[in-house]
């Protein structure tokens, strides 16, 4: 219940505003991914506010990683976004640069979340988008539902 209170509330004010991760994709663009992975379109763009990638950088984590594009998509996921078809190289190059098939990736990531904890379990899959390390997880979270009500707090 949190979860759609949270999302609708913060729906008008995401709609009129576009924080930088969420200006970054085109539209039509998130809502085709939202429709294609069947997930909520405002999660997509509270995850793309948190995130706050932009088209064509990459940034890298202390662990080695790196985080991709508007959805920050992580470079441990190339290897399986590849599978087989294509070298991880021209996933990142694609993720990097294309705003509208990095966020049908972070559609696609979410989606398989939210199958893995179900969709009582929202918030959790919203969390595993980012991090299974729970304190990673948490501070994650936190973040998202900040965005959420700051998003929805500010006049149109």
């Amino acid at each position: 219940m949190l979860a759609s209170a949270l999302l609708v509330a913060a729906t008008p004010a995401l709609a009129d505003r576009a924080p930088k991760g969420i200006a970054a994709v085109p539209p039509h663009c998130l809502d085709m991914a939202a429709v294609e992975w069947q997930v909520p379109a405002d999660a997509l763009r509270l995850i793309l506010a948190v995130e706050q990638g932009t088209p064509g950088a990459c940034s890298a984590n202390s662990n080695g990683t790196k985080d991709c594009g508007p959805g920050q998509i992580n470079s441990i996921w190339f290897p399986v976004i590849a599978a087989g078809r294509v070298p991880p190289e021209v996933v990142q190059q694609a993720l990097t640069f294309d705003p509208c098939y990095n966020i049908r990736v972070t559609a696609w990531i979410l989606r398989r979340e939210i199958d893995a904890v179900g969709w009582e379990n929202f918030w959790t899959a919203v969390g595993n988008y980012h991090s299974r390390t729970p304190e990673f997880h948490a501070r994650y979270l936190r973040r998202v539902i900040e965005a959420a009500k700051s998003l929805s707090s500010q006049p149109k």
